[in-house]
């Protein structure tokens, strides 16, 4: 049995307090530091470089984005529970 780390990247307003994904995610990472370099990299990719965002939207709305890198058990294939935290 190993351990997968399932990445979801979220993207959040400081000023509703919600939080968003997409059907991207969760992705799927052999390890801690791959899934954790990933939403770095993911992060910026959605609120900056693929143009999902104005400057003007980032501002008004306190954009800011946010991933977890949640463990999980494989036993023959990976079960996954999305839970949202604010």
């Amino acid at each position: 049995m190993s351990i997968k780390f399932l990445l979801t990247v979220y993207i959040c307003s400081a000023i509703g307090g919600d939080c968003y994904t997409n059907p991207d995610y969760p992705k799927v990472f052999d390890d801690h530091h791959d899934c954790i370099r990933a939403g770095l990299s993911d992060s910026y990719e959605i609120i900056y470089a693929e143009g999902n965002f104005t400057k003007d939207e980032i501002n008004t709305n306190q954009l800011y984005p946010k991933f977890t890198c949640i463990p999980q058990k494989e036993e023959g294939k990976i079960v996954t529970q999305l839970t949202v935290k604010n």
